[in-house]
């Protein structure tokens, strides 16, 4: 699989799309989870190009202005047209911001079934990001119709601190598509032998 770190989610999008095309980040139209409610797991539908993309960063600090971390997966199933611009929005988002918790559940439903928030099954070690090193990992991974999904968030202040975020392929028998140990400082990627640097 190629490790290489690769390209903003936002331009992975847009050249799905096409021409025009711009990326929400999940804050921007899902709605927000509830405080009390920071260990839940979603079945979501995939594009019908089969294939999810996720991204996850470090917050940086670039010229006196930061960028917030976070962690997002998007399945290419909620898209918005108005003109000739084109909004993928994502299916679940954590950013290191107040209230930072977010899902589109009018692509996701929640389900009982809850799956290991443990890299058991893909490859190590992972990708690591860092402030210092890289800043953010950017993948592109072939599933089947639908994914699961299970993210336990710690919240500190309002803001997400620490999140594990935990995707199956459904289709696929249940198979373990990524795993990350997500904090604003540091990230740990786990990825199977179906992601890639788009």
């Amino acid at each position: 699989m190629n490790r290489r770190r690769g390209i903003w989610i936002v331009a992975l999008l847009a050249a799905a799309l096409g021409a025009g095309a711009v990326v929400v980040h999940a804050g921007s139209a899902a709605p927000t989870l509830p405080a009390s409610a920071l260990d839940v797991t979603y079945s979501c539908r995939v594009q019908s190009q089969h294939f999810v993309s996720l991204y996850a960063g470090v917050t940086l600090t670039t010229n006196g202005k930061t960028q917030p971390g976070g962690v997002f997966l998007n399945t290419g199933v909620h898209v918005i047209k108005s003109g000739t611009t084109t909004t993928s929005v994502n299916q679940v988002g954590v950013e290191a911001v107040k209230h930072g918790v977010k899902i589109d559940k009018s692509a996701c439903r929640k389900v009982k079934q809850q799956i290991p928030l443990k890299p058991k099954g893909l490859p190590s070690p992972p990708t690591t990001v860092t402030p210092s090193h890289a800043g953010y990992d950017s993948e592109q991974c072939n599933t089947t119709a639908r994914v699961l999904f299970r993210v336990k968030v710690k919240m500190t202040g309002q803001k997400p601190s620490h999140a594990l975020l935990a995707i199956r392929d459904v289709g696929g028998k249940n198979k373990p598509v990524a795993f990350y140990n997500w904090s604003p400082q540091k990230v740990a990627v786990y990825t199977s032998f179906a992601c890639g640097t788009p």
